[in-house]
């Protein structure tokens, strides 16, 4: 497995987190994000808006692991939605997480999505209120 070209880069913001339970492993909460990206590589002009919400389980720790779907709206008017799954955790000042992305779409400009799979990066600050994310080709 290697890692491939980046394919968007972008910085995010937090508009909602809500907390559902607290439970003896941890806090169970939703949150959603939006974030503006650019493209590059095989999505080099493929640039738009990533709206994705998530449930989120974060350990005593700080650690959590995620599970959310989201959309990718292009400044052409082509649709991508997203599936991701993750993991995060806060170092020193900061907070990180890797998670990977599988893509569908209908539009034929962005039918190369639907054959591919992402490695995702997000750091930011250790409240996730910003952020950037930052995603790459998992080459097969």
């Amino acid at each position: 497995m290697a890692i491939g070209e980046k394919l968007w880069e972008g910085k995010a913001k937090s508009t909602t987190t809500v907390i559902k339970s607290i439970e003896p492993d941890g806090v169970l909460m939703m949150a959603t994000w939006a974030a503006q990206m650019k493209g590059f590589g095989k999505a080099k002009g493929v640039d738009g808006q990533v709206m994705f919400s998530s449930k989120i389980k974060m350990g005593p720790n700080g650690a959590g692991i995620s599970q959310g779907q989201g959309i990718l709206n292009t400044m052409t008017g082509d649709m991508a939605v997203i599936k991701g799954y993750g993991y995060g955790k806060p170092v020193m000042d900061k907070a990180k997480s890797v998670g990977i992305w599988t893509l569908m779409s209908m539009s034929p400009k962005l039918a190369w999505v639907n054959d591919a799979a992402a490695l995702v990066a997000m750091e930011g600050d250790p409240s996730w209120m910003e952020f950037t994310v930052t995603v790459w080709e998992w080459k097969w």
